[in-house]
């Protein structure tokens, strides 16, 4: 090789060994400035993402952090350790030293969902304390990026409502409703009938929980406290042709007791005062949840005005079917037929009371001459069918209250919730307003027991009449009469059904609202308070009168003085009830 080719060579040699230590150079610059990079994206040891200030919603924003693992802990290299996942945030979330109570898991698994579920305002402050890698100045950035794109989300939910909402006004028939003028969204709901169509477009007959809730509700409830008031007049109208009106007996020498109709508190104060009261409060109740508070605790905005926006309400109602169904078969096949076919029947054709207490129907078999055993049978057979109606509406209001509770804990408990545009405050008042409800059905329900013990008794009492026997009894409390009441020798199985009825009655009560304070406590409601500590006064005098008036059932005519009970009772709960507490409710 000649000298002039070699130094070619040995200059391409060189050449190449410059580009080289070049391209290396070029390659460790390029290498450091990715690694400074990705400092620059790792805070506290854990990856960080800026706030785009894409307008996003909130589905769209957290899909993307969830993604790219957004606050996760990174590795050696600087690299986020995968994107998140439902379980791994919510231990992130729940491990934050200032969240004493977490966060359930089906609640950070909606905001994974395709759906317009958003967040609430005390997940948006732990989920920027995540993304923000607990840096402040950076959790406040992702704090205020989080509620505005949930702000987004409620925005383009509401749109979608309102759009939605039009067009089911479009493809259904006009209502024949006249709306009041508002000059801004209200919470109010009109509903229509309960009957759900079919796929045919016809309306499918209601089932027997539709129908008890109708009647319980709305215009139905008035039709129903007619349907008694004429009953009423029709029982009294037969008594007063049977002469049973006012009628006597003697069951021991020297004593005529007046077992007749206008002397029942059963038949006179009962369907007169407290069952129309208990069947109000309950229609009240019932009526007043369906149509406005469980659409607030579902932050429903505009007014609903097609029969679809209780379907929800209706399928609750109808999940209870095998209990109104026990419900209607327990009161005709015992409270109706035991007592009617099993005590009477036998009674009326023997002849023999067998220590069965005597009664307006009964009274036949030792006073023929007044109406004979024929006219007793069929007055008894009627009289029995309107007990067995009225403890069945006694049972099915305080079904539909247990109902009623349960809704309001699934829909205060569910992931739904999660991001609702319904505030707390405003979950804790329907809250409230069940419990009161609930307070007024209780009082009314043990007042129906009461009345049934006061009258069974005085059948068991050697007093003349019930006027007589309650006036001797405080008499003697205060040395006013020398005669003192004494007992007859005779049995009643409604002893057991009334203490069986306020057995029922305390514990439903206690129940629904023990599960109403769990959703208080649960969705921090009173802001970490302890639950009901705003209304606890008007809760002591609740709990006290309920108290008050299973004492007095279980103790009437067991005591010299249990008339004053009585009377202090029936004051206390009238006192409570209009007190200006629950008339806010």
């Amino acid at each position: 090789m000649s000298l002039r080719a070699w130094a070619v060579v040995r200059f391409a040699f060189e050449l190449f060994l410059k580009s080289s230590k070049a391209h290396d150079r070029m390659r460790k610059v390029t290498q450091e400035s990715a690694k400074e990079a990705r400092k620059s994206l790792i805070k506290n040891g854990k990856f960080f993402v800026a706030p785009q200030h894409d307008q996003g919603t909130f589905k769209q924003v957290f899909a993307r952090l969830a993604a790219s693992g957004a606050g996760r802990p990174v590795d050696p290299n600087g690299f986020p350790d995968g994107p998140w996942t439902p379980e791994k945030l919510t231990d992130a979330i729940t491990a934050i030293e200032e969240n004493v109570k977490g966060v359930e898991l089906r609640a950070v698994q909606t905001w994974f969902q395709d759906n317009d579920n958003g967040i609430s305002d005390d997940n948006i402050r732990w989920l920027a304390r995540i993304f923000g890698c607990d840096d402040p100045e950076e959790v406040s950035k992702w704090q205020a990026e989080l509620k505005a794109s949930k702000d987004r989300l409620t925005s383009q939910r509401r749109e979608k409502k309102r759009l939605n909402g039009f067009s089911a006004v479009l493809e259904t028939e006009p209502l024949r409703i006249a709306m009041p003028q508002v000059s801004e969204p209200s919470n109010f709901v009109v509903s229509t009938s309960a009957a759900i169509p079919t796929d045919d477009g016809h309306r499918r007959a209601k089932s027997l929980p539709e129908k008890c809730e109708w009647m319980l509700s709305g215009s139905g409830s008035m039709n129903l406290l007619i349907a008694y008031w004429l009953v009423f007049c029709g029982l009294g109208l037969l008594n007063y042709v049977l002469n049973t009106l006012s009628v006597t007996y003697s069951p021991v020498g020297g004593l005529d007791k007046q077992v007749g109709f206008i002397w029942a508190p059963t038949l006179t104060v009962l369907p007169l005062v407290a069952l129309p009261a208990f069947i109000f409060y309950v229609s009240d109740l019932n009526t007043y949840w369906k149509r406005v508070g469980r659409f607030k605790c579902t932050a429903d905005d505009v007014i609903s005005i097609n029969s679809e926006s209780n379907e929800a309400w209706y399928a609750k109602v109808n999940d209870f079917s095998f209990s109104f169904w026990a419900i209607a078969s327990f009161c005709f096949l015992f409270v109706f037929g035991f007592q009617w076919a099993g005590i009477y029947m036998p009674a009326y054709l023997s002849g023999d009371t067998n220590g069965v207490q005597i009664d307006r129907y009964l009274v036949a078999l030792v006073r023929p001459e007044v109406i004979s055993v024929g006219e007793a049978m069929a007055l008894s057979f009627i009289g029995y069918l309107y007990t067995a109606s009225y403890i069945a509406i006694f049972m099915l209001g305080l079904l539909f209250l247990v109902i009623i509770v349960l809704d309001y804990y699934d829909l205060c408990t569910t992931a739904d919730l999660e991001g609702s545009t319904a505030d707390t405050n405003q979950i804790r008042k329907e809250g409230q307003k069940i419990v009161w409800g609930g307070f007024r059905i209780a009082v009314f329900a043990l007042w129906l027991a009461s009345l049934v013990k006061l009258q069974i008794t005085y059948l068991s009492s050697d007093s003349p009449d019930f006027v007589n026997w309650v006036r001797t009894d405080a008499l003697s409390v205060f040395d006013g009469t020398s005669t003192r009441n004494g007992w007859l020798e005779n049995t009643s199985i409604s002893h057991f059904t009334t203490f069986l009825m306020m057995v029922v009655t305390v514990t439903i009560f206690v129940v629904c609202a023990l599960k109403i304070q769990t959703v208080f406590e649960r969705l921090s409601v009173y802001d970490h308070d302890y639950p009901f500590s705003r209304d606890q006064l008007a809760i002591v005098k609740m709990l006290a009168v309920i108290g008050l008036l299973s004492f007095n059932l279980v103790l009437v005519g067991r005591f010299t003085g249990f008339s004053l009970l009585v009377a202090v009772s029936t004051l206390a709960s009238l006192y409570v009830l209009s007190g200006p507490r629950l008339r806010t409710f």
